[in-house]
């Protein structure tokens, strides 16, 4: 598929009989829950999945869960829906009545204010059209809650980094500066059909269809017995991660139930312009309470060349904007085929995962102490076994796998109630050191591939009347073997406690302190005079105040304090902190707009401060701040006709003491980084 152009042609055919959703997805509680669950994230770990993770949310929101007719397996996709909170759900649709409001969801057992706020933008008591009845070949079936959209977006910064000011042959960029995103895409409730295009910052741009990043799909799911069948691009997440997870993922932070127990979601076509993160071919799932999936994939992915037959794993960057990025791209092809296996029983639901891959070339580790248990080869192959299980009122989870060189890894965990406002989840990892499941992507310190790390995490959770909810965790990790920037084995802990506070519906605050502590290694003199490597505690702290104050229909107001310490092994303590008043004005129904002011001070950049900013929609701007300076943005939601929705945003952060901004190709000549964003959404 080069252009798109058949596809678009059906999207074209299929407009006539498109309907509206029934969530709005860029207000109220949606963009809330994404704003809160963007500030947990670390963003140096979790950039390869934030777009996808946005994508999850609105899209939910978009087609929400019909609570009267989803299965279990649909229900927990619903953030905050676990498999005792699916069951209870339908044991009362079905021995009880059918929902007819929302709120009647806590009357279901196991589901709280904190629970019910949580799950309430995704999930709807649906319109009682019986599509079921109707035939496939009558068109309402594939177009019922249909919805038609196209966007397209504009994106540069306006001061020219070094990459643009030296030529292609000096090392420079091959492209503009000019960021540009477009997609096109159909969904109802068993049709899925999209295109999307991106030209990253640098990148070429040789013709109208000539993108660097392509992706495009078709899928049909909730038909019967299929379940799902994509054919395109298209994630797989089954378990806990283990063995083979693509995409989005909640990680620690003020989420504590949940976080560690992870609801596959199997199959789903892929949208997000993230370059790296899926696979291209065909999947499908098949059944009922026993439930086949396969999946075969052949893609082409980026990775460092050795020598004509040996590469580097592929890079996760997606970027070709210089000679030598572009002279790589696409030069290594991996095929991955495989299956999972589930059957729901009474008591819970267990699975199994297997999948075999194969690159057409050598693929070699890095000499590095690190490395010396990654992956080398041209093929391996990861299976694994999981579980979630209701005892009593307690949901036990968990996975093992074994990758093909014999590495095992394993994580299970209990969550369960303890008294009617509190809930409890312990949750235990153990990823040997030469486990490689490079597919993967489990729960823990680090993101991304499960291996050579163990931990014990516990998180808690009361609430205290319908207006005050404590949140705590700790988790002690530990990596057996050496990890990146050491040559031994280190270990270290983090915790985080907020205390939430509804004062009343229009004032909110909290207040949130999270610290982590971990062992590195610092080169330093011994008694002789020599230099030599020690271990030594780096610790990062932070403590927030958070305010939030909805003035009235047309005004909100957020307040944010943040003080940051930081003190690196062999190093002075260092810290900084970060003020912002932030101002939302609903002008009218149809026009929205969001303006920060943010001044930051901080010693280094191990004492750096992190903002969640909004932007436009789908795209995640959440900004490092170090050294000492000022932000400020202005971001303008309009909506002049129904079907269609523009976006501008302008941010300037201004630095001081400073003459240079950045480093490498992106380095700027001053004290000023400003960027500008539109973009447009076409619904129909």
């Amino acid at each position: 598929m080069k252009n798109g152009i058949l596809y678009l042609g059906v999207l074209v055919f299929l407009m006539p009989y498109a309907g509206w959703s029934q969530h709005d997805s860029t207000r109220s509680e949606v963009q809330e829950d994404i704003e809160q669950t963007l500030q947990d994230m670390d963003v140096e770990e979790s950039g390869k999945n934030r777009e996808q993770l946005v994508q999850l949310l609105q899209g939910l929101a978009a087609h929400p869960v019909n609570i009267n007719q989803a299965d279990q397996q649909q229900l927990r996709e619903v953030p905050g829906i676990n498999l005792k909170i699916a069951k209870a759900i339908i044991r009362y649709r079905e021995e009880v009545k059918p929902f007819e409001l929302l709120k009647e969801l806590k009357e279901v057992k196991g589901i709280g204010r904190v629970t019910f706020e949580k799950i309430r933008p995704y999930t709807t008591i649906g319109d009682g059209l019986e599509l079921r009845k109707l035939l496939y070949t009558d068109h309402r079936y594939w177009t019922h809650d249909g919805r038609f959209q196209f966007f397209t977006r504009y994106r540069q910064d306006l001061q020219q980094g070094r990459g643009y000011r030296e030529t292609p042959k000096e090392g420079g960029y091959l492209g503009s500066p000019v960021k540009y995103y477009q997609r096109a895409g159909y969904q109802s409730d068993h049709l899925s059909i999209n295109v999307t295009q991106q030209k990253d910052a640098g990148e070429m741009l040789p013709g109208p269809t000539r993108f660097d990043h392509q992706s495009w799909h078709l899928a049909l799911e909730n038909n019967g017995k299929l379940k799902m069948l994509a054919v395109g691009d298209y994630s797989l997440s089954f378990g806990q991660g283990l063995v083979l997870w693509n995409g989005a993922t909640f990680g620690k932070g003020s989420n504590v139930i949940g976080s560690a127990n992870r609801n596959g979601r199997g199959i789903k076509p892929y949208t997000s312009s993230q370059e790296t993160n899926y696979n291209r071919g065909v999947a499908a799932t098949v059944g009922g309470r026993l439930q086949f999936t396969g999946f075969y994939s052949s893609r082409r992915h980026t990775a460092s060349e050795l020598s004509p037959d040996s590469t580097r794993m592929p890079s996760s960057g997606g970027y070709h904007r210089t000679e030598r990025e572009y002279h790589r791209r696409g030069n290594i092809r991996q095929t991955l085929y495989g299956g999972h296996i589930q059957l729901e029983l009474p008591f819970g639901i267990v699975g199994a995962t297997g999948y075999q891959t194969s690159f057409d070339h050598h693929i070699t580790a890095v000499d590095q102490p690190y490395a010396q248990f990654d992956f080398e080869g041209r093929e391996t192959s990861t299976v694994g076994l999981d579980y979630t299980l209701l005892l009593g009122p307690a949901v036990v989870f968990g996975e093992v796998g074994r990758s093909k060189n014999g590495g095992w890894g394993l994580i299970t965990g209990v969550e369960s109630p303890i008294g009617d406002e509190t809930e409890i989840a312990l949750a235990y990892r153990s990823y040997q050191k030469d486990f490689q499941s490079i597919m993967g992507n489990g729960f823990g310190e680090v993101s991304g591939a499960p291996q050579n790390e163990a931990g014990v995490y516990l998180g808690l959770q009361h609430a205290i009347g319908e207006k005050v909810t404590l949140s705590a965790y700790m988790d002690q990790f530990r990596f057996p073997s050496a990890r990146f920037g050491t040559h031994q084995s280190t270990r270290g802990y983090d915790w985080l406690g907020k205390v939430n506070v509804e004062f009343s519906n229009k004032f909110e605050a909290y207040v949130q302190w999270k610290s982590q502590t971990k062992q590195e290694e610092y080169k330093g003199f011994n008694d002789l005079g020599r230099l030599q490597r020690k271990l030594g505690e780096e610790q990062r702290s932070s403590l927030r105040a958070h305010a939030e104050y909805q003035v009235n229909k047309t005004v909100r107001i957020r307040t944010r304090a943040e003080w940051v310490r930081s003190h690196s092994a062999g190093e002075e303590i260092a810290s900084g902190y970060l003020l912002y008043q932030d101002l939302r004005l609903s002008l009218r129904d149809n026009v929205q707009l969001d303006a920060r002011i943010t001044v930051f001070d901080t010693d280094s950049y191990g004492s750096r401060v992190y903002q969640f900013e909004n932007d436009l929609l789908y795209v995640f701007a959440s900004k490092v701040l170090f050294d000492r300076g000022q932000r400020m943005y202005v971001l303008v939601n309009y909506e002049p006709f129904s079907f269609l929705e523009l976006w501008a945003k302008v941010g300037i952060t201004k630095y001081e003491d400073t003459r240079t901004v950045g480093s490498g190709l992106n380095e700027i000549q001053g004290d000023t980084r400003s960027e500008v964003g539109v973009q447009a959404r076409i619904r129909f």
